[in-house]
């Protein structure tokens, strides 16, 4: 594993500056502006690294379930001290609750796309915290919302397809980095505007 599990707390921490530092420093510049987008890019492939270590913990010496465990712990133990730091950005003003939430919301909608087990325990926290927000929140932000939650229900119904992990990874990577190449290039100064659908 080029990355040790135990290195969360650190991702956690850069995170938790990011985050608490943002509302000032969206203000300086459009590239202050992307940080948001990468804190919690960052923080999805920090999360699916974690269930990854889970599932191929072939080269590790300890036990496969006891280090299975371990790295989902690690993946909770990250969500548990970062999700206070988006609870405080979100008391900012109206603007920054919708920010936030398009962001969770596009965090959950990932991670349900590669059925993680992570998105699975942190569904509980995270629906409450966006339904708090509601009536801040675009009419279309409501509509993906609710998918997720109707998907929710449907997987608890059916369980994931077999097979259908490693597809749905490849296609979670790949939308990653079209989106990270998207942002880059809007960043740009010499690019000319264009908008993330």
């Amino acid at each position: 594993m080029p990355i040790p599990l135990d290195a969360g707390s650190h991702i956690a921490d850069h995170l938790i500056v990011i985050l608490i530092g943002f509302p000032e420093q969206s203000k300086t510049s459009v590239l202050h502006m992307c940080s948001l987008f990468h804190a919690f890019m960052f923080a999805q492939l920090w999360t699916i690294y974690c269930e990854q270590a889970a599932a191929a913990p072939a080269l590790q010496n300890q036990n496969h379930t006891e280090f299975s465990s371990s790295a989902i712990l690690t993946g909770l133990e990250f969500w548990s001290r970062v999700t206070p730091s988006i609870l405080q950005l979100m008391a900012h003003n109206k603007v920054m609750v919708e920010m936030v939430c398009l962001h969770v919301i596009s965090l959950m909608e990932a991670l349900q796309e590669c059925n993680s087990t992570i998105f699975v325990k942190l569904i509980s926290m995270w629906l409450p915290m966006i339904q708090s927000n509601l009536k801040h929140l675009s009419a279309g932000l409501q509509l993906r919302l609710q998918a997720i939650q109707n998907r929710v229900n449907h997987q608890s119904l059916q369980g994931p397809a077999p097979g259908a992990l490693p597809l749905a990874l490849r296609k979670w990577l790949q939308c990653t980095q079209f989106k990270m190449a998207q942002v880059e290039i809007q960043s740009s100064e010499a690019a000319s505007q264009f908008y993330p659908m």
